[in-house]
């Protein structure tokens, strides 16, 4: 049988170049082929302006399009198709990464892929690299623990349903919401109401252009959300 190639996992952080770990770099300089993910509408991809510069010479680029969408239809379609295309790369005995922000398992589409390959080429050996995540650098930013002694954290996408958030804020000590973009307002108007609003603090941009750290939310925003927003709710005095 022929060699079959290895397929890397790589969360190169939340987007600071420097906060990608040693051996995400290694692998960088190992691999044959890197594969990054990008919108059906464009190919712009942070994962892949941070680990370009990590590349050995000659490495090859390719972007796999999926679609921002909630239809599970296509969403599954493009799965499949971008798991064939690195399926066949791997056939012929070259190792391949998956660049995603952040932590490769954690709200990343390379763990979408995961099953599918399993199923496709399940001869492939597949390895996950973690990275660093947005909200260990927003804490980092604020200098503020994720939890102490006994304490519980939580993280959920805030797309989901605000029920889920309230059980959520009533049961954990901390709580982390992510992609929280979407319902920002409605999300904070909880906040208010559970009386936690001044223990929020939200995060934007870490990193990027445009950065914003709010530590209370204690004041009217207006302005759009960002896409690369989170906040960190903690309940410690």
């Amino acid at each position: 049988m022929s060699k079959i190639g290895t397929f890397y996992g790589l969360g190169v952080g939340p987007g600071d170049p420097d906060l990608i770990t040693v051996k995400a770099v290694k692998i960088l300089n190992q691999v044959d082929l890197v594969f990054t993910a990008s919108s059906s509408t464009n190919e712009y991809s942070l994962a892949r302006q941070i680990g370009v510069r990590y590349l050995k010479s000659g490495v090859e680029l390719q972007n796999l399009p999926f679609p921002m969408t909630e239809d599970e239809s296509l969403l599954k379609a493009a799965w499949r198709k971008n798991a064939e295309v690195i399926k066949n790369v791997l056939l012929t005995g070259r190792s391949a990464a998956f660049l995603t922000l952040g932590d490769c398992l954690t709200y990343s589409t390379y763990a979408y892929l995961l099953p599918v390959l399993s199923e496709i080429v399940p001869q492939a050996p597949v390895i996950s690299i973690p990275g660093i995540t947005s909200y260990q650098q927003a804490a980092a930013r604020l200098n503020r623990p994720l939890v102490m002694t006994k304490e519980s954290l939580s993280i959920v996408s805030g797309g989901g349903d605000p029920a889920k958030f309230e059980t959520l804020l009533d049961h954990s000590d901390n709580v982390v919401i992510m992609k929280m973009y979407r319902g920002r307002d409605e999300i904070i108007d909880l906040l208010k109401k559970k009386n936690l609003a001044a223990k929020t603090a939200l995060c934007s941009q870490l990193d990027l252009a445009g950065e914003t750290v709010i530590d209370g939310l204690n004041r009217e925003l207006t302005d759009k959300p960002a896409y690369f927003s989170l906040m960190l709710v903690t309940k410690r005095n």
